[in-house]
């Protein structure tokens, strides 16, 4: 059995008795813990929020210490203070890999850790940004280096599409780069559809969610209820204040604010469709978690990851708001119900955790450099045969 060790401090933002709003990223990184965790591997996670704090269920989860944020002098903490003192912990923890969710400039510094302790340091790609010129665009040239350098010291790249996968094994051919999908707690139901039910949009609100068109969509369909859950991210720019605004005022909008995980199951079971208006993304968990209770997934082609949605016949993918009111009013209940049972078999087939986390654990102690079709392939439902190309 394998070691883990998880540095990503949103990920302790769900495992709270009062969750807080976390991105996409760490959704991920949890079901990879509860799948490793399944499969009997060891894992732990780095964080500095005692245990009495966390949800009943995740009281077992092993903790690591991580640095006290205001301890240290100020100019020079990180120097003097926190890396030698996450160099400690990690060396006493001695994991087989650590892996960290998002890449940041603190990439580098946990690279270098894991060379001179002979650790494999695993990097997740969370967004399709990350890999193209949107980063070079976002980013500061310091942070941009230190990034590329993280990447160039990784042991293993892991990337959730193929596009994510292309490019990375372009900007770095001497890496091992693994492609596989997100997991999910995979949980069998049985609920009915809410054909009459709401249309239902989660996410935080800032320019990549895109409520402009969430707001032209809404407008298209004044028949269809429309619920938005999330709340403001940190640096809300002003044209999606504006839009939520705009949102307010229609008749057929409801906004519920920040939703815990139990909230969010509860809304998309009763949910007509999930709506999704990003610009771009990397395998949005909101489709699995909308998959988990069998609810549609409504999705731009440019949010389609490997065109799952169309396919796997998983939802209804549009280029404008009226492309997808059109094929909305012209659907019929019967291609409902395949869709749903669709969602079921390729949920099971493609993104189960502890199937996931077999493969990941299989695919890390391979001795080959990519992985081009990491992705699982199945042959009938329960028989996970992947295909991996060297």
């Amino acid at each position: 059995m394998s070691r883990f060790l998880f540095y990503d401090d949103k990920i302790i933002n769900l495992l709270l008795e009062n969750e807080k709003p976390t991105g996409g990223a760490a959704v991920q990184a949890l079901n990879w813990v509860k799948g490793l965790l399944e499969e009997g591997h060891e894992v732990a996670l780095m964080t500095n929020v005692p245990k009495d704090k966390l949800k009943s269920e995740y009281r077992n989860l092993k903790l690591i210490p991580l640095y006290d944020d205001k301890k240290g002098m100020r100019w020079i903490r990180w120097v003097s203070y926190r890396i030698p003192f996450i160099h400690d912990q990690i060396r006493e923890y001695n994991p087989d890999f650590l892996y960290q969710g998002v890449p940041g400039w603190q990439s580098m510094v946990l690279a270098l850790i894991c060379k001179k302790l002979g650790i494999k340091f695993l990097m997740r790609i969370s967004s399709d940004a990350m890999v193209d010129d949107r980063f070079l665009r976002k980013y500061s040239k310091p942070h941009q280096m230190v990034v590329q350098n993280a990447f160039n010291l990784a042991d293993c790249i892991i990337c959730q599409n193929e596009y994510q996968f292309g490019q990375m094994q372009e900007k770095y051919p001497n890496n091992k780069i693994l492609k596989i999908t997100n997991p999910i707690e995979y949980k069998s139901t049985t609920n009915s559809y809410a054909w009459k039910g709401h249309i239902l949009w989660l996410g935080l609100f800032k320019a990549v969610k895109n409520l402009g068109l969430l707001y032209e969509i809404a407008s298209l369909l004044p028949n269809e209820k429309f619920v938005v859950a999330g709340e403001p991210a940190k640096s809300i720019d002003s044209k999606t204040r504006e839009y939520i605004q705009k949102l307010e005022k229609l008749p057929n909008v409801k906004f519920v604010g920040f939703l815990q995980k139990t909230e969010v199951t509860e809304y998309l079971i009763n949910a007509k469709f999930l709506l999704n208006t990003s610009l771009f993304e990397g395998f949005s968990n909101t489709f699995l978690e909308a998959m988990q209770v069998h609810t549609p997934i409504l999705t731009t082609n440019k949010v389609n990851p490997d065109q799952i949605i169309t396919k796997h016949n998983l939802g209804i993918t549009y280029d404008s708001a009226e492309e997808l009111k059109n094929k909305i009013n012209n659907l019929t209940e019967e291609q409902i119900i395949a869709k749903r049972e669709s969602i079921q078999k390729y949920l099971y087939n493609y993104h189960h955790h502890r199937h996931l986390a077999k493969k990941l654990v299989e695919a890390l102690t391979e001795n080959t450099k990519s992985y081009n079709k990491g992705i699982l392939q199945t042959l009938t439902l329960g028989q996970f045969k992947p295909s991996i190309a060297k």
